[in-house]
């Protein structure tokens, strides 16, 4: 009887005891932050000298991450939402310039060891699948759209998990994204950015 209520117990202990353990491997966040357009030359380039005018954007989006125990690797994916627009004069006319784009993202962040307590450090790499929304340009109020494709990505980031609350942390990060490396059409140039974001963490209960 004594082994019985023994097994019982450490058979609940495990289920208890490893249930929380995974509820806390698992944590969505939600937030986003500033794009800074870094090229080609013919996006940021004013539109008053023939260019798109993009310059500090903004984006919004979720991610997701995976902590593995003793583990400094933690797996993550991402979706981030990306909203470019320019104005300016050009030959007299009035013109605007606007685009979206969709970016979801695998990848993987290398934790270092935190310093100070609650200081979470990190490096990551991430792959993106990022589908282009039509370009529009609006000249003297008449609109022009352009289909965009679909391209993958690379993107390059440090940065760092600080605790804030027990089980919210805020997840702080700068980035360098090459949103088109691969499918490239003959000709066409590397569109890329420099991405400051901030994304509110839960770990899952």
């Amino acid at each position: 009887m004594l082994k019985t209520k023994f097994t019982v117990f450490l058979v609940g202990f495990l289920v208890l005891f490893s249930s929380n353990i995974f509820s806390q491997l698992i944590s969505i966040g939600v937030g986003g932050g500033i794009t800074q357009v870094t090229g080609p030359e013919g996006t940021t380039n004013a539109v008053s000298d023939g260019g798109l005018g993009y310059s500090t954007e903004y984006n919004l989006g979720a991610i997701g991450k995976v902590s593995l125990p003793l583990v400094p690797i933690t797996p993550r994916a991402f979706v981030l939402y990306h909203i470019f627009n320019g104005d300016g004069t050009f030959n007299g006319q009035q013109i605007e310039n606007s685009q979206s784009l969709l970016s979801v993202g695998l990848g993987a962040s290398y934790n270092f060891i935190p310093v100070p307590a609650g200081v979470d450090p990190y490096i990551s790499l991430d792959v993106m699948f990022n589908s282009f929304g039509d370009f529009t340009k609006k000249i003297a109020g008449a609109d022009s759209t352009f289909s965009r494709n679909s391209r993958t990505g690379l993107g390059l980031g440090v940065g760092a998990e600080v605790t804030i609350l027990p089980k919210v942390n805020l997840d702080v990060s700068a980035s360098y994204r090459m949103f088109n490396l691969i499918g490239k059409d003959d000709g066409e140039e590397t569109f890329s950015a420099i991405n400051l974001d901030v994304f509110f963490m839960f770990s899952l209960l």
